[in-house]
């Protein structure tokens, strides 16, 4: 006997669930509209053995707009990024890349040099995870200063929180979610990414440390910032946004 049928003998009649898992929910953290802009101050610590100071820091403001739309040969629609960079507020804009993000599926793509994320998923619900660089291999090595790094090595997507308020810089979000990228060490290596973004707006802060090093017996009780040799540490503050 079918269950609404069975059902029947006892209630009046059988009520459909509500669906709390739409894939919809959570797109609004990922909004893509030609014309919107996001300004970041992003601050990073480079670790170079081989230069001149061993530890240096710089910091860049970036400014991501999204300028167009495309199709890909499969036919789904891109939104294309022109990413801009300049070192103080009083400088003139200059153009470093052009990427594309998009929504596919339940799926928030970020292509940028060449590799493929997969950023969020959705319906957006905490504890949720995914190989988000299923798209290329984790094993790809990155030139930095000269030294070689495995940047993705280990790397593991999940839902940390979801529609939560947070403080970023100078803003308070009502909903965020918190999306943590790496999150793996051993004793030479610490591979670290975490990213969250708000309601409406997008991505509104991201930090990653991606280090190395080969001090062990030596620097046992040291922290990171101590002992790493190579990589770098960067911290990515939203500023601005339409």
């Amino acid at each position: 006997m079918a269950p609404c049928v069975l059902a029947a003998l006892l209630l009046p009649a059988c009520k459909e669930e509500a669906d709390d898992y739409k894939t919809e929910a959570g797109l609004a953290y990922y909004p893509l509209e030609v014309g919107k802009f996001i300004e970041y101050q992003v601050d990073s610590t480079i670790f170079d053995p081989n230069g001149e100071a061993t530890v240096f820091s710089t910091t860049t403001f970036v400014k991501e707009e999204i300028i167009d739309t495309l199709t890909d040969n499969i036919g789904n629609i891109l939104y294309k990024i022109e990413r801009f960079e300049r070192t103080a507020d009083s400088l003139p804009w200059n153009i470093k890349k052009v990427l594309t993000v998009s929504v596919q599926g339940n799926q928030a793509i970020r292509t940028e040099d060449n590799l493929r994320f997969v950023k969020l998923t959705f319906p957006v619900k905490k504890g949720v995870s995914w190989d988000g660089n299923i798209h290329f291999n984790n094993g790809l090595i990155v030139v930095l200063e000269g030294e070689t790094l495995e940047m993705f090595k280990g790397w593991k997507y999940r839902t940390k929180t979801a529609n939560e308020p947070a403080n970023v810089g100078d803003f308070q979000f009502a909903e965020t979610v918190t999306v943590e990228e790496a999150n793996n060490e051993n004793l030479i290596e610490l591979r670290r990414s975490s990213a969250i973004y708000a309601k409406d707006i997008g991505l509104v802060y991201r930090e990653l440390w991606i280090l190395d090093t080969q001090c062990i017996d030596d620097c046992i009780g040291k922290t990171w910032e101590e002992k790493a040799e190579k990589g770098f540490i960067l911290r990515q503050t939203i500023l601005k946004h339409n």
